[in-house]
């Protein structure tokens, strides 16, 4: 009986299509953008998950988690609970342009002030 059992194990292992293999961890390659239109300029930095060799996202592990978390959506990201924030306005905007899992990222969002931005993208766009 043993070795009917592990014969019967064997034939439905190997009938197995490869397709139902685990998914492959999340892959982005995207250059994110933060512009200050009111003279503070850009900045920029490749967020490589896993990473890549060269200049790296300042919190990378964070930002590849909470990319992961919304699924390579940035308008799911999870952001942040808290910040402090001042009253003032001026205006900020971040953009994101790469892939995530082999789909095209092209984003761009405009918020207030820094504070806002923190609170909606969390550790992505913190560079």
């Amino acid at each position: 009986m043993k070795k009917t059992v592990l014969a019967l194990g064997a034939v439905l292992a190997t009938a197995v299509p490869a397709a139902a293999a685990p998914p492959p961890a999340a892959d982005a390659h995207i250059r994110l953008t933060v512009t200050r239109p009111l003279g503070g300029g850009a900045a920029s930095v490749l967020l490589d998950c896993p990473a890549r060799p060269g200049p790296a996202h300042p919190h990378r592990a964070a930002a590849c988690a909470e990319l992961a978390a919304a699924d390579g959506d940035f308008d799911r990201l999870p952001g942040q609970e808290t910040a402090l924030c001042s009253n003032d306005s001026s205006w900020v905007t971040a953009t994101a342009d790469g892939s995530y899992r082999g789909r095209a990222v092209h984003w761009r969002t405009t918020y207030a002030n820094d504070c806002l931005l923190a609170l909606a993208t969390g550790k992505v766009f913190d560079f």
